[in-house]
């Protein structure tokens, strides 16, 4: 099974557990989202925030957006994986330490990304393509920071939508 395949599993079970997976139907599309690649060293931790931009009560027409944030190696490996659920205006973080989650020794290094996955709903058209659109939008910002001192060394927030390979019933 490919890497992605695995953090693609990662993700359905993940987000399944929270019921907001439909079982193999044209009603549910997942939308997953990554960051490009960087390094973290050993002294750094790697956080992944996800903001719900969404309006806050009272004048309020945000929503509780559930999504599944994960590392992933450069290899295609998922080292972390946490769902969360954001509340319009907020932020939930993941964070990945070099040390206590990946034990990277003095002058080791390890390649990473983060990955948000969000469920989506067709958007009904005319024609017979199917467009999804996200039930709600969380924006991923990347960050490291030295674990000492707390200060942010690298920061990213563009993030890249990533293609989700078909899935048929019985494979």
């Amino acid at each position: 099974m490919s890497k992605f395949a695995q953090a693609i599993c990662v993700f359905a079970l993940a987000f399944g557990l929270q019921g907001g997976l439909q079982a193999q139907t044209n009603h549910a599309v997942d939308v997953i989202r990554t960051t490009g690649i960087v390094g973290i060293a050993e002294g750094q931790t790697a956080q992944f925030n996800a903001l719900n931009p969404g309006v806050a009560p009272p004048s309020a027409t945000g929503a509780l957006c559930t999504g599944v944030l994960s590392f992933i190696a450069g290899d295609g490996t998922v080292l972390k994986t946490k769902t969360v659920n954001v509340a319009p205006g907020t932020s939930q973080p993941l964070m990945l330490d070099s040390v206590a989650d990946l034990a990277l020794a003095v002058n080791a290094r390890k390649e990473i990304r983060a990955t948000i996955a969000i469920a989506a709903m067709p958007t009904p058209t005319a024609s017979t393509a199917t467009p999804v659109q996200p039930v709600c939008k969380l924006i991923g910002t990347l960050e490291i920071y030295n674990t000492l001192d707390g200060h942010t060394q690298v920061a990213l927030g563009a993030v890249h939508e990533v293609p989700i390979p078909a899935v048929t019933p019985g494979t």
